[in-house]
């Protein structure tokens, strides 16, 4: 037992005398490699940025002769990056495109330019439309009607009108107080119709709807004067009125919270370029010259309303008042116009649209029964069309037909021969020509009859 003892004794000690050795510690041992750190992991490279066309040139229909830009701009690529945009044109013997961009217009048709950058899927279109109201010369067809024969909510001519695919709107003057009837109702059908009443705002010359992701908005006159020795026409408003078209609704030129104004310009009426974003607006100042703005919507809609006293006298109601109202509105003047010139026509329209940049002015009249038998004056329809850059009336087209009272009959459009332009609007390649017609009785039913041709 005392040797065990001596045995354990002697290898304690010489334990504690040898040198420390930590098997999980390799540095120390010089027999054990130190392992090299793991390297970092090399960054993902970022993907290549797509890029993207977008026109920068305002979109414009075109005559014979004319040039505009097509230019596109290079948005979301790679920053500094030369990239370089090849212009084609779909039909060279309708419009040519340069290098640049540059379109020009050689004869009347479509043609699709479009630009593409080189190397890459990114490409973006327009159809150029070359005109020359040629069409609208072309003899009567009943491929031409739209609608026709549609009664709405008043026995009185329609004014001015608007449409999208579900909804046809259509403006009137009527009753006593004087009011502006809007009538919504389906496009191709004669019901259900629903109504809208606007009193005092005016004589409806011309309007267009917005429509916005809370419902239709109604651009129309407002504010207008009772004209001298009438006793229920008004005109001359002072306003453009942007209002929600609210069913069953009856409203005053106050009611309205939306206004625009022009100071010293009168009778304005309004039209939408809804392909540029942009609203023209027709006016007169006080000496009776026409002229025409253009804005973009957006900047419209951010200009600060501010109260404005206008700028001429009005008088309204029953019994009859004069005041110069002061009224709640954004004042036009204070933004850059896209476009202002003087009109090449002093006369008042019976409707006209701003549409590509162009102006589509229309004048006429229909024959009332005691005119045609007195054979003092027949129906007439004459469409101009106007461009911004010159201000010039660029081709004046007469409708051949509108005068054909035998013709009218037999289609069943009017019995008393009385048709009257009143509106214009293009839309998906197609121009539309509204007319306003009566029929026979000692109160007779007013009808909306649209017509369309093709573009060009």
């Amino acid at each position: 037992m005392k040797r065990v003892l001596s045995i354990l004794a002697a290898l304690c000690f010489l334990a504690s005398c040898g040198p420390e050795i930590d098997p999980i510690r390799p540095k120390d041992n010089p027999e054990i490699p130190t392992p090299e750190p793991e390297p970092e992991p090399e960054p993902e490279p970022e993907p290549e940025k797509e890029p993207v066309l977008q026109f920068t040139s305002i979109w414009e229909d075109l005559f014979k002769g004319e040039s505009t830009s097509a230019a596109c701009a290079v948005t979301d690529g790679e920053p500094g990056k030369d990239y370089k945009v090849l212009y084609t044109s779909s039909d060279v013997s309708v419009a040519t495109v340069s290098d640049e961009g540059k379109v020009t217009a050689l004869k009347a048709g479509t043609a699709r330019i479009t630009a593409k950058i080189v190397g890459t899927e990114a490409m973006a279109y327009r159809d150029y439309h070359v005109m020359d109201l040629s069409q609208l010369k072309q003899a009567y067809s009943s491929d031409l009607v739209m609608v026709k024969g549609h009664t709405i909510y008043y026995k009185a001519v329609m004014q001015s009108w608007d449409f999208f695919d579900d909804y046809f709107y259509v403006c009137q003057v009527c009753g006593s107080p004087h009011t502006l009837t809007y009538t919504r109702k389906p496009v191709y059908e004669q019901n259900p119709q629903d109504y809208m009443h606007l009193k005092y705002y005016g004589h409806g010359d011309n309007m267009f709807v917005e429509r916005a992701s809370d419902g239709d908005y109604l651009w129309t006159s407002n504010y207008g004067t009772l004209e001298s020795g009438e006793t229920n026409r008004y005109s001359e408003s002072q306003v453009i009125s942007r209002i929600k078209f609210s069913p069953n609704k009856t409203v005053l030129p106050e009611d309205s919270s939306f206004n625009c104004v022009i100071p010293g310009m009168k009778r304005l009426i309004a039209a939408y370029d809804a392909d540029n974003g942009n609203v023209g607006i027709w006016c007169r100042d006080a000496s009776g010259v026409a002229w025409f703005y253009v804005y973009p919507m957006e900047d419209i809609k951010a200009l600060q309303a501010e109260s404005i006293q206008l700028s001429f006298s009005r008088t309204y109601g029953n019994p009859k008042v004069t005041d110069r109202p002061t009224v709640y509105a954004r004042n036009l003047s204070k933004l850059t116009p896209l476009f202002k010139f003087q009109m090449p026509l002093k006369n008042v329209p019976q409707g006209y649209d701003y549409h590509h940049n162009k102006i589509y002015f229309m004048r006429g009249d229909g024959a009332e029964l005691e005119e045609r038998e007195a054979g003092t004056n027949k129906n007439w329809a004459r469409v101009y069309y106007i461009s911004p850059q010159t201000a010039k009336t660029l081709v004046q087209v007469d409708l051949p037909w509108v005068d054909n009272v035998s013709l009218l009959k037999s289609e069943n459009i009017t019995d008393l021969g009385y048709f009257e332009p009143e509106g214009i609007k293009l839309k998906d390649g197609y121009i539309y020509i509204g007319f306003a017609s009566k029929d026979a009785g000692s109160s007779p039913e007013r009808r909306v009859n649209i017509f369309k041709y093709k573009q060009q």
